[in-house]
């Protein structure tokens, strides 16, 4: 089933975060623009290893796509801007310098100051880096060495949050451009993939590798478009979770509009993560209890082998297959990643869930944010964090609680996500304590079941005359081998 045949499910595309810098002045803006759309296309791929190749060429279900971090500069960055977007699903992510009434005061005519209204309106959530304009903080003579500061920090923070730097630059123009030069240069300190474009015929490319791309969240975001949930299913999972959450006093009270957009945007997503970390721990849990257990069998069927010469070859035999059959299920659940797909499933199906909560408070959810040149435990390649992303961007822009909604809004917070987690875990917490008293009365039972067992050995050594080849003495063996191992499953 390709991408055009799952159009009625939601899909998460794998996005390339582009930032872009470069002068303001290009003369031959059409052929530039070939270019740039020629580097998208093919240039851009090349700055993946192999193994992120073969993941990116083998993508059935996922679409490549762009988001392209701009302050909407005129020239190079509107130029590269007008590309990006021709591409399906490609999204403008606008980080302003200045206030924005103090930055439209950069551009002369009214046209282009409309031209950056425009993609500005495309930006779901701008970034501001000011919050106060430049001329209440500074003097006269300040003023323009803050105003650089501030388009050279508005480039630092595009470098420290793509993936890729575009540069378009007539390198004898820009020389003396120190914005754009301290830009450059601070993207090959972090290493980040540069690519230059001269702005002078032939328009040669130049490509800076840096760190290089990475493609390996594509598999999970792979695996996370390709979980099929058929339609009688979805139905009846959204409307158990929609009942459950908004089908009481105090989901009454609240705005029809927030309900409906919680139902169409996230319950899916909701739904999805959390069946993949169902499956995964089910899976996990599974192949452990069974590994336990074919252990204990491995056990007993080398103590039999080792006590009873007829059945040893059996024995032995039979060992070999539990460990076999052991290592099948550790490697099989190694390559399958049961236990991290279980956690970052998980992880990801309680941030959807806390956003519900923050949506109908009408308070913007956070994503997470880490510089793609730190490698932590969560990094920007951690596609539970991409696929997030994706879903905080398919919704509007939250406008803040309204006070006459904030009472309704907070009681049902509270009631329904925040005590409705401590009943959770309380009620876990005693169903755990009851399980782990259970196991541990008998493990004490089996502890001292092996004790008498090897008392009864050792009084075999005074009685070894009465008991001549004793089959009663094979067995209180084989028991005091086996216990131990009954005692730690």
């Amino acid at each position: 089933m390709s991408i055009e045949e799952r159009k009625d499910q939601l899909i998460i595309p794998f996005r390339i975060r582009l930032g872009v810098t470069g002068q303001r002045n290009l003369k031959d803006v059409e052929n530039l623009s070939k270019t740039i759309n020629q580097i998208l296309k093919e240039d851009i791929f090349e700055l993946y290893d192999k193994n992120s190749k073969k993941i990116i060429n083998s993508s059935r279900y996922t679409p490549i796509t762009f988001s392209i971090l701009t302050t909407l500069a005129e020239g190079a960055e509107r130029s590269v801007v007008k590309e990006v977007l021709k591409f399906p699903y490609s999204i403008i992510e606008v980080v302003l310098p200045l206030l924005k009434e103090e930055y439209l005061q950069d551009f002369q005519s009214q046209e282009s100051k409309e031209e950056f209204e425009k993609f500005l309106a495309l930006s779901r959530s701008p970034i501001i880096l000011r919050k106060k304009s430049i001329r209440e903080e500074f003097s006269e003579i300040e003023f323009e060495e803050a105003r650089r500061q501030a388009y050279e920090d508005a480039g630092m923070y595009i470098v420290n949050h793509c993936d890729l730097l575009i540069v378009l630059w007539d390198i004898d123009i820009s020389k003396n451009d120190e914005t754009t030069i301290g830009i450059v240069n601070y993207a090959r300190k972090r290493k980040r993939p540069i690519i230059i474009i001269s702005t002078k015929s032939p328009y040669e490319i130049l490509v800076e590798k840096g760190y290089g791309l990475n493609a390996q969240s594509l598999n999970k975001i792979e695996m996370f478009n390709m979980f099929h949930i058929s339609k009688s299913k979805e139905l009846t999972y959204i409307n158990n979770i929609y009942s459950r959450l908004f089908k009481n006093p105090e989901g009454d009270k609240l705005p029809e509009d927030t309900k409906v957009l919680i139902k169409n945007k996230l319950l899916l997503f909701y739904i999805k993560a959390s069946l993949i970390s169902r499956n995964n721990q089910r899976l996990y849990r599974f192949i452990g209890s069974s590994v336990y257990c074919f252990s204990t069998m491995a056990i007993a069927s080398v103590t039999l082998g080792t006590l009873i010469q007829s059945l040893s070859f059996y024995g032995f035999l039979l060992e070999l297959i539990f460990l076999a059959t052991i290592l099948f299920l550790v490697t099989f659940a190694n390559k399958r990643e049961t236990h991290k797909n279980w956690i970052e499933s998980r992880f990801l199906a309680e941030r959807i869930r806390s956003s519900i909560f923050f949506v109908i408070c009408g308070i913007e959810p956070s994503s997470v944010e880490v510089p793609p040149y730190m490698r932590t435990a969560h990094h920007p390649d951690d596609w539970m964090i991409k696929i997030f992303y994706e879903i905080l961007n398919s919704l509007p822009r939250m406008k803040g609680y309204h006070k006459v909604n904030w009472k309704q809004c907070s009681e049902f917070a509270c009631k329904h996500w925040i005590l409705n987690q401590l009943n959770f875990h309380r009620q876990r917490a005693f169903i755990f304590r009851k399980i782990s008293k259970f196991l541990e009365w008998a493990g004490i039972i089996i502890f001292y079941s092996a004790m008498f067992t090897v008392l009864s050995h050792l009084l075999l050594f005074y009685i070894d005359k009465i008991f001549p080849d004793s089959k009663l003495e094979i067995f209180l063996i084989f028991l005091l081998l086996y216990y131990p191992q009954l005692v730690l499953l």
